[in-house]
């Protein structure tokens, strides 16, 4: 799921939501985009932020924060907070469930004092299972949140959890108290979620067994809110018609080529050859469209590049370059705001991200940049070795599959820079 898509639910999140995002080791990209909108949208909405700190490097959290907000104004102002888990947790060398119990409260507290709406807070928890008892730890800190801060503190919270690091039954537990699950880059209300007792004298399978049938018969019949408004907009995206698509589309291209005469042609190359290493790949009708569309419009960003530098002939300075580079987050947010553009926006942005996370605006890699991204990346590249430039000729096809299989795990996913050599490039 995309980034707008989290965002949207995100939006929904009020105080009092309990969640928790379970990923495994390959989740990187997701897990950024979960964080990233739940802060966000948590600033839009004037309340308080920590960020704890966990498996990801922050780095990738913050340049994805600041497509959309002004990270280093929200941290200077104390409205954003980001914290080792040393400094959150465990301050004195360990975690102590109550005492994080009473920072929270502390700081809810303290966040309405200043003059924010409410305190949000997400952290890493996976990290506490270093401890012998550390699993008993956690659960011990989920219940008190449940039992001591949700619906008695202005307080929305995302635990997370990498469930490589925890057995089935751990994870089960994890499930039943939280009321909001994350998983696979969508949120859910949870069915299973089991309110909190005394569990003194109590037959707990019953009790368990008992809570997931009520919890199932009131999830069947109460609409999840989650659910309606996205799901209707899906659906209405899946069916647009394909002429205003292509309209739109063409739209931009013609505005960009006013700017930047190389491009249009250079776009639409792009778009074929992308297009055709989608299809002999055999993905979806769906995401072959996509990556068509993402390769028309992936350089308009480049109409608010200064034309002095698109158009300079000699090597671009540092100054220049780093200029150059916002092109693709410039894009992002054109099209991000066109109901009819949106799903490629993300594709777009990450059309010069690297294999080896040398790329940019966010420096993520591997896996973690979209399949379609990838594809595109390519197809530029090609494109642009085997086309004239001012300050060069046009590369052979063989010098440039040259050159890609030298960057081939480098610049570009390394099974599609082969396939594509072997199916596409050679074939051209």
């Amino acid at each position: 799921m995309n980034f707008n898509y989290l965002l949207e639910k995100m939006n929904q999140i009020v105080a009092g939501d309990h969640m928790v995002l379970l990923y495994d080791d390959k989740d990187v990209n997701m897990n950024i985009n979960v964080i990233a909108t739940y802060i966000i949208s948590r600033i839009n909405k004037n309340e308080k932020c920590f960020y704890i700190d966990g498996e990801i490097d922050i780095e990738l959290i913050l340049n994805r924060l600041r497509i959309s907000i002004d990270v280093d104004q929200a941290i200077k102002s104390g409205q954003l907070s980001i914290l080792s888990k040393n400094d959150a947790y465990s301050k004195e060398g360990k975690f102590v469930p109550k005492k994080m119990i009473s920072l929270i409260k502390k700081l809810a507290l303290d966040a309405i004092e200043e003059g924010y709406n409410a305190f949000a807070i997400t952290g890493e928890i996976s990290w506490v299972l270093d401890y012998e008892d550390g699993f008993e730890r956690i659960m011990n800190y989920e219940y008190l949140l449940n039992d001591q801060i949700f619906g008695f503190y202005p307080v929305s919270a995302i635990c997370r959890y990498n469930i490589n690091k925890f057995s089935s039954k751990m994870i089960k537990n994890v499930i039943e108290v939280h009321p909001i699950i994350i998983w696979n880059g969508q949120v859910h209300e949870n069915p299973f979620y089991f309110s909190i007792v005394n569990t003194e004298n109590l037959d707990i399978q019953k009790f368990q067994v008992e809570s997931m049938l009520k919890a199932i018969e009131e999830f069947t019949h109460v609409k999840s809110r989650f659910r309606d408004k996205i799901e209707i907009q899906e659906n209405k995206y899946q069916k647009l018609q394909l002429e205003v698509l292509q309209n739109m589309i063409v739209t931009l291209t013609d505005l960009l080529e006013i700017h930047d005469v190389y491009t249009k042609n250079h776009s639409q190359k792009v778009a074929t050859i992308a297009r055709l290493i989608a299809e002999k790949m055999g993905l979806s009708q769906q995401s072959i469209s996509q990556i068509y569309y993402a390769g028309l419009v992936h350089d308009i960003g480049k109409a608010l590049i200064p034309k002095s530098i698109i158009n300079k002939n000699e090597k671009l300075t540092y100054d220049e370059y780093e200029i150059v580079k916002t092109h693709p987050t410039i894009a992002y947010k054109a099209l991000v705001n066109s109901k009819e553009l949106n799903f490629i926006a993300n594709i777009v942005l990450e059309h010069h991200e690297r294999w080896d996370g040398k790329g940019y605006p966010s420096g993520i890699k591997g896996d973690a940049i979209r399949l379609e991204s990838r594809i595109l990346a390519l197809a530029d590249s090609y494109d642009a070795m085997t086309s004239d430039r001012p300050y060069r000729k046009a590369f052979t096809t063989q010098k440039a599959i040259i050159e890609i299989r030298e960057n081939a795990g480098k610049q570009f996913d390394p099974n599609i820079a082969i396939f594509a050599i072997e199916n596409v490039f050679n074939l051209m």
